[in-house]
């Protein structure tokens, strides 16, 4: 294969080339299907949002009982507790007894109400607490009328009050109004805990079914993106029919470090890559490059020959040493450099193809201020350029389905820029 080529006309690059216009139109399908998507699970947040609140209300709700059922115990344990220190101390007359009978009816008056109160929101309870009302109080009546006695002396007449029977009335009164109460909570508990239940089942029903209708979405958009994808290729392949292709070196050049010292010092930096580009475009041009494209700190450039590509390359390399010996090794501006050979297509002032891409692959595997190269490359230059060369091998590189055969080329700019003068 020959070295040299006819020079590449390369008109400057549109900003929407056949590949853009296919990428755009595949983005546009995904947004709509995104949009689809985001209002699906908005929809779906919101209900299960709702949905959650209502269980948690459930949970109150169900919390709420068991105060209440708490309060009926210990409602119904003050009023006896109040009784036995009753007749502990009708029996022997010692104030020992009096002690739960005291710390009972201190409390008794405000559960009962607490009680009132917890049981409210249930109409059928109204009856049951007017009457756990009436009976508590004459049941305290009566304890307070036989203790009074027996403090009073009176022993004979606290007793008799005792053995008439009406205490045991009362307090059958008391336990069976306490009761109905309790059986009416512990309905209204089943009732709540199966709303409760509900209420959790249903979120994580939500829950499951958002998690399918995503992966069913996703699956979809997978599926139509791939259609367009086949379908932007076949129209792709078609229009590349009829594209001009050229044969042509393609040099891809990236300064090391550049974000980091956009990071450190935008203002710096983009002066200093001014100053770079005002440095190796003179030098791009002389040697017939083209200048594809460049983005921030990289450059791709079309050459019609991989010996000018190499040259190129090499005075580049050559100029930015020279410019950084002046500098502290901190500011030192350093570019890798790929170069590969082969067929290209030209459409729109821009270059596409296997050869592009590998050339923009091998420049990462340049060392700083170094030059990566690929074999076709190296047999075109190799008995032309006294020039020394390091086999990688056989690498697999990204998006490239064949293994690349690389070189790091080893070479004085010195030296190889007196040869060429």
């Amino acid at each position: 294969m020959a070295s040299d080529f006819s020079a590449p006309k390369l008109s400057r690059p549109k900003t929407s080339t056949v590949i853009r216009r296919i990428s755009y139109e595949a983005g546009q399908n995904l947004r709509l299907i995104t949009v689809g998507v985001a209002v699906f699970i908005i929809l779906l947040l919101g209900a299960s949002f709702w949905v959650s609140k209502k269980g948690q209300e459930a949970d109150e709700a169900v919390a709420h009982t068991v105060h209440n059922e708490r309060l009926i115990s210990v409602v119904q344990s003050q009023l006896q507790d109040a009784e036995i220190g009753q007749r502990g101390y009708l029996l022997t007359g010692d104030p020992f007894y009096l002690e739960p009978y005291d710390k009972a009816l201190s409390g008794l008056g405000a559960n009962v109400e607490s009680l009132a109160v917890g049981v409210s929101d249930n109409r059928r309870q109204d009856g049951n607490v007017a009457v756990l009302r009436s009976l508590a109080a004459q049941k305290l009546s009566e304890l307070r009328q036989t203790v009074e006695r027996r403090r009073a002396g009176d022993e004979a007449a606290a007793v008799a009050v005792l053995r008439n029977g009406q205490g045991k009335v009362l307090m059958d009164g008391v336990r069976d109004v306490l009761e109905r109460m309790r059986v009416e909570e512990e309905s209204l508990m089943t009732v709540r805990a199966n709303q409760a239940r509900r209420a959790g089942f249903v979120l994580e029903m939500m829950v499951i079914g958002l998690a399918l209708l995503t992966a069913l979405l996703g699956v979809i958009a997978v599926r139509a993106s791939l259609r367009r994808a086949r379908s932007a290729e076949a129209s792709r392949d078609e229009l590349l029919q009829h594209l001009d292709r050229k044969l042509l070196a393609i040099m891809a050049a990236d300064i090391v470090g550049y974000s980091r010292m956009m990071e450190g010092d935008e203002t710096q930096t983009l002066s200093r890559l001014k100053d770079v580009r005002d440095r190796i475009d003179p030098i791009i041009a002389s040697h017939s490059g083209s200048i594809v494209t460049t983005a921030g700190d990289s450059v791709l450039v079309a050459f019609a020959s991989a010996l000018s590509a190499i040259d190129c390359a090499v005075e580049i390399q050559g100029a930015m040493a020279a410019d950084n010996e002046e500098l502290p090794e901190a500011e030192h501006l350093m570019f890798r450099i790929g170069i590969n050979v082969g067929d290209v297509i030209v459409q729109d002032g821009d270059v596409f193809g296997d050869t592009v891409n590998v050339a923009a692959r091998l420049e990462p595997m340049a060392d700083p201020g170094g030059i990566c190269i690929s074999r076709a490359v190296r047999d075109h230059i190799r008995k032309q350029r006294h020039l020394t060369f390091d086999d990688l091998g056989f690498l697999k590189v990204k998006n490239i389905a064949h293994p690349v055969s690389a070189f790091k080329v080893r070479f004085d700019p010195a030296v190889q820029l007196e040869a060429l003068g």
